[in-house]
């Protein structure tokens, strides 16, 4: 495992433990590693997001101009709302695969 992923994978197990955050896990998504993060009512807080800034990581739907009410919203899910915030830092370095 890269150095960026374990920083990551700590970075998702801190944020899991903070008040108000559900869950929060590190997944990959073609070539992005991506941060996920549910919250049991409303949107991730904001000194939780200049904290992920600060750590190279930015909204997804702002990364890939997805047009959406929130930057980082990935929608409703069963007690909570989802948000995923993409790596900066390590775009590019997972490989997608296609089944042929």
């Amino acid at each position: 495992m890269a150095d960026r992923e374990r920083e990551l994978r700590e970075l998702a197990e801190d944020i899991a433990a903070s008040d108000g955050v559900s869950d929060a896990w590190l997944a990959k998504s073609f070539t992005d590693l991506l941060l996920v993060i549910e919250v049991a009512d409303g949107a991730v807080p904001d000194d939780l997001v200049e904290t992920l800034a600060d750590r190279g990581l930015v909204g997804y739907n702002e990364f890939h101009d997805v047009s959406a009410d929130d930057p980082a919203t990935a929608g409703t899910v069963a007690g909570g709302d989802r948000y995923r915030f993409v790596d900066r830092r390590s775009r590019g370095t997972q490989q997608s695969y296609v089944v042929e």
